[in-house]
Formats: C-alpha cells, structure tokens, sequence
C-alpha cells in the first residue's frame, strides 16, 4: 500500500480504537480473568468479569473493520490487525474462554497475550500518525463529493503475467463503461487514482451516478453468488476426492443456470433505474451490454475479485429548496453509494470456479 492510504487507514484505526475505548474495556476483562486466578472462590469476579466481557463484545460486535472495504480489509491484513479487531477478536476471546472453562490460568495467558498484541498495535498506528503528521504526509482521503471505484484483482486469476493483466483491464473497462452510459449518457473515461500492487488493485475516480451504478450492479450480483457457496464448497470437496472437472459438469451447470436467471433479472432492474436516454434502440442495445457486463462481474467475483465503491459526502448539508436541482441529484447518489458500500464486504473465498457465464463483448457506438 501507498503512504497516503497507510495514513487514512491508521487516522480511522485511532479513531475508532479511541472513541470505543477498546483498550481500557479488555484491560478490565484481563483484569478481572487475574483476580480470578489469584482468587477462584470471589464469584465477584466472576460477575464482574461476565459484565466487562458483554461490553467488550458490545463493541465488538460492530467495529468499524468489519466494514472495512476490500482494499482497506486486505491492508489491515498486512498490518497484523485483522485479528485483534471486530468480530475476529470476539471469536478469538469466546474460543479461549471456551476450551478453558476448568483451567482460567490458561484462559488469563491467552487472553493476556491478546491484549498486549492491541495493545502494541495501537502504539503503532498513533506512531504512524504522529510520525506522518510531522513528515506532513498526507492521507488517501476523497474530497467532499468525490467517489472512487476499487477492483481487487487476484495475481492468480492473471498469472501475474501483464499482457493478462491488461486483458483483464480491458474487460473491466467494458464493465464499467457500460454502467457508465447507462446512469450518465456518456461512456466516461476513468482516470486512475492509484494502483496497489500487494494484489493487483485499481482505484477510479467516478462521477456520482456512475459510482451508484456501480454499486448497486455490484452488491447485487454478490448477494446472488453468496447463495451459491455451499455449491462452491461441495465442488471443492468432490475435487480433494478425486472427482475430474467434467465429471462436475452438472455442479456447473446448475450454478449458471442460477446466476443467469438472477442476471437476467437484474438486467431488467438495473436498466428501469438508471437508463437516462430516450432511445429505445439504444436502451435495448445497452440491456444486453448491461446482462454480458453482470455476467463478466459475476464470472470475476467467483475466481476471487472484489469490487469497493467507496464516496465521500458533501460537508454542507443545502436545503433541498435552495440547492440545484443536479446537486440534490448528486447528493442522493452519493447517499446511496453510502448505503451500499458497507455491504460491498472483502469475500475471500477458496476453491475451484463454478460459474462460466458468457462474455461475449459487445461493439458499444
């Protein structure tokens, strides 16, 4: 990652470590899991451990790393915070607790253990920031207004081999102009806002209709293909057992058939929201690019892509009688980048494709 996003994501990281409090929250549970070692028999401690563990999962159970998009969640992995943070942490704390009902000596040291690695890890991340403030290094952040699209794309799905990796560009700028043309009029070009290289990741800047196009093409088909990953699990399991891929055909071929008719519904959806022109040649000519782009994007989420549409708001809130009519329209769409974006969460998935949608490219005018 760049210097400018490790300073976004450590300023979001304070501040979300400092305003739940965190720290001093599991600080008490590894206090009161001490005392109960040093005293087994105070069932004081023991309530009071229950209530600090049930306001440490509070918090928990919706820290802002949950939420993280697919590019901020893959750099939190490369951080080492993935697993002291959010719903990780929990499990890690319940797991512990769990195997070590009898023996709260073990429990304390794991736990401990744990903590000090927060701990750690929070004096890093107020280093970096402290450190980044005085080098004046500034911080990967949009201007109000502003979105951005980010597509993850796994080494291994181009052989990280550059003549595929620029294929593999190509057919993401059909998918994208597509969904441009449709929500704005025009087949935009996409300037580049970064490239990360730990996997390959490509950052667009995009204009507020084509960004909520985006977002809502994306979060629907992975809805769609989160219902297909017990068949993806099954397939891989058949595999370690020896099954070839065409004694496997019919797995295929039911998860197409599953993906087609949700694309197909979709196409129908997407093309009544955001169609802005008034030809309908044109309209029925963008539906079929609109159904061979959902088929592309869900052929590409299957091998392991992820898809981020992040925006940032307007920092005036203008009443809806003196704002322009365009801007008001911005501003819903940005709200709906918004309301998505969460939603759009990092899936990292193993196991063989199972889909194999057509992409036939289609010529655009």
């Amino acid at each position: 990652m760049n210097a400018e996003r490790l300073h976004a994501i450590c300023l979001e990281l304070k501040q979300s470590i400092e305003s739940t409090n965190i720290v001093n929250k599991f600080k008490q549970v590894v206090s009161n899991l001490q005392n109960i070692v040093n005293n087994p028999q105070d069932s004081g401690q023991q309530q009071a451990l229950t209530n600090n563990l049930g306001l440490l999962y509070e918090v928990l159970q919706d820290f802002s790393t949950d939420y993280y998009s697919p590019a901020w969640r893959q750099s939190l992995d490369e951080l080492g915070g993935s697993h002291i943070l959010g719903k990780q942490l929990e499990e890690e704390i319940r797991n512990i607790l769990e195997k070590n009902q009898i023996t709260p000596a073990t429990a304390f040291q794991e736990i401990q253990k744990l903590f000090q690695e927060l701990q750690q890890f929070k004096g890093a991340v107020d280093g970096v920031v402290t450190a980044f403030d005085q080098l004046k290094i500034g911080s990967e952040k949009l201007e109000p207004g502003e979105c951005e699209v980010g597509i993850l794309i796994p080494r291994s799905a181009v052989h990280n081999n550059v003549q595929e990796f620029g294929k593999e560009l190509q057919d993401i700028n059909f998918i994208l102009g597509t969904f441009s043309e449709l929500s704005s009029g025009n087949r935009e070009t996409f300037k580049i806002n970064t490239i990360s290289s730990s996997d390959l990741m490509v950052f667009l800047a995009a204009i507020p209709p084509v960004a909520a196009c985006i977002a809502y093409a994306a979060e629907k088909i992975i809805n769609l293909y989160k219902t297909l990953l017990e068949i993806k699990k099954l397939k891989g399991e058949l595999k370690k057992q020896g099954l070839a891929e065409e004694e496997m055909k019919g797995i295929n071929d039911h998860a197409d058939t599953v993906m087609s008719k949700g694309v197909e519904e979709l196409t129908i959806k997407i093309v009544e929201e955001y169609y802005v022109g008034n030809d309908p040649q044109r309209k029925n000519e963008l539906s079929n690019a609109v159904s061979i782009a959902l088929n592309k994007l869900a052929n590409r989420i299957d091998q392991g892509f992820n898809v981020e549409v992040r925006a940032e708001p307007t920092n005036k809130s203008e009443d809806k009688g003196t704002a322009s009519e365009d801007a008001q329209k911005n501003k819903e769409y940005i709200d709906r980048v918004l309301s998505v974006s969460k939603t759009l969460r990092f899936m990292k998935h193993a196991g063989p494709r199972i889909l194999h949608l057509p992409e036939k490219t289609i010529k655009s005018n």
